[in-house]
């Protein structure tokens, strides 16, 4: 883990890594993929990529394109089906150990962590939202880019869980705006690789503003194991440790837990 002295009275941010052999076998079949090969920055990248953490040359140029960029990740996953294997990307089998094993990252956050209110970004029609969240929380919001997927939850969580989403949001976390004080947590859940690197850093940036007194911000995704990768079938690009740790600094928040997801084949 890693800790910093000042954790009270810091914006604080938990992460927690799945394996990079789930990444390898979502991505080894597809041939547009684009691999950054060197982590570190030099001073000239930062000055002249002031946008740009990821030093790929095809990213940046995809994530320029804002339009494109965002439309080819909303027009995939509206043909996804509205099931959990969809929101899995085929890997439905998943589900319990993913669940348990973020059930056990989140309790280490329990010890002055408030369970008002939560907001899971990517929700889709509520996995994480049922099976972890709402057995937390008094209450959840959603959001998602899909329409349909939102409008499938209140039939997948159920009358009585439904009833504690306060709020469902169909729209994109580039342009999602909360407002302050509200969330005393943040789930982020294999969404942020559809994020450029400055809509990331901004998102996070108000997140940080939107979370109450001892509010956390927890992201969950794969990283590779050096540099990114690209899939330009739906504008999504896989981090490293590293930058997406300077992602987090450049938002002005601190990483307080850090672990790695087991049990995936």
């Amino acid at each position: 883990s890693i800790s910093n002295t000042n954790i009270e009275s810091e914006p604080k941010l938990s992460s927690e890594d799945t394996s990079d052999s789930i990444l390898s076998s979502q991505t080894s079949s597809d041939s547009n993929l684009s691999r950054e090969n060197t982590d570190s920055p030099t001073e000239a990248d930062v000055e002249d990529n002031h946008q740009f953490v990821v030093r790929n040359n095809r990213v940046q140029e995809c994530m320029s394109n804002r339009d494109d960029w965002y439309s080819k990740s909303k027009n995939y996953w509206k043909e996804v089906p509205s099931t959990v294997d969809g929101m899995l990307g085929g890997y439905g089998s998943l589900t319990h150990s993913d669940l348990c094993s973020s059930a056990q990252f989140i309790a280490k956050l329990y010890t002055g962590l408030n369970t008002e209110l939560a907001l899971d970004c990517g929700a889709g029609i509520g996995r994480v939202t049922k099976g972890l969240l709402l057995n937390i929380f008094d209450r959840v919001e959603m959001i998602d880019t899909c329409q349909e997927h939102l409008d499938s939850a209140q039939e997948y969580l159920g009358e009585e869980m439904f009833a504690r989403v306060p709020a469902q949001h169909c729209c994109g976390l580039e342009d999602f705006h909360p407002a302050p004080n509200t969330y005393d947590l943040v789930w982020m859940q294999w969404v942020i690789i559809y994020l450029s690197d400055y809509d990331f850093i901004e998102l996070l940036a108000r997140f940080k503003k939107s979370l109450k007194k001892d509010g956390y911000i927890i992201i969950k995704d794969n990283v590779t194991r050096t540099g990114c990768e690209l899939d330009d079938s739906d504008s999504s690009v896989t981090r490293s440790d590293y930058q997406l740790k300077q992602i987090f600094k450049r938002a002005g928040l601190q990483v307080v837990v850090d672990s790695y997801q087991k049990n995936f084949p």
